[in-house]
């Protein structure tokens, strides 16, 4: 089974990631850090210069997704918000993400009141995507009970 860790923090290797690693365990996976890429706002002129699809192509290949996002000012970061408005790029075409099982990440110092909000856009997402929404992990106690598959 092919796993794939989208982090949408600015930070590589911060609390986001760490709790990916602690959910995943032993279990091998792959991390694509959507700060590395250039994925222009829906409807913005990209000039040819758009790395939108080379995500997409990586998410075809995986048979998981676990999304992952830190809270900034009480919402998903912008780098996750973008990503979600550009699917719809894709959900009447190849649709990179049918079928696929998602599990979301979501951290922050206090990130209680934006859990439900965001939770509730993956959930509609996957419905429309043809995902299986799998779970909310918020913490390490929750990531060490979560057996992922």
């Amino acid at each position: 089974m092919k796993r794939l860790f989208v982090n949408a923090s600015s930070e590589p290797d911060g609390q986001t990631a760490r709790l990916a690693a602690e959910l995943f365990g032993a279990q091998d996976y792959q991390t694509l850090n959507l700060v590395d890429y250039h994925i222009a706002q829906i409807g913005q002129k990209t000039d040819g210069w758009d790395d939108f699809k080379r995500v997409c192509d990586r998410i075809a290949d995986a048979d998981m997704l676990v999304m992952g996002t830190p809270i900034y000012w009480s919402d998903m970061t912008g780098y996750m918000k973008t990503f979600i408005d550009r699917m719809t790029d894709v959900r009447l075409t190849t649709n990179p993400f049918n079928g696929k099982k998602l599990y979301l990440i979501i951290t922050g110092t206090a990130p209680q009141d934006a859990i439900p909000s965001v939770t509730h856009v993956w959930e509609h997402v996957t419905q429309r995507y043809g995902m299986a929404f799998s779970g909310v992990v918020t913490d390490s106690k929750q990531a060490k009970s979560i057996q992922i598959d």
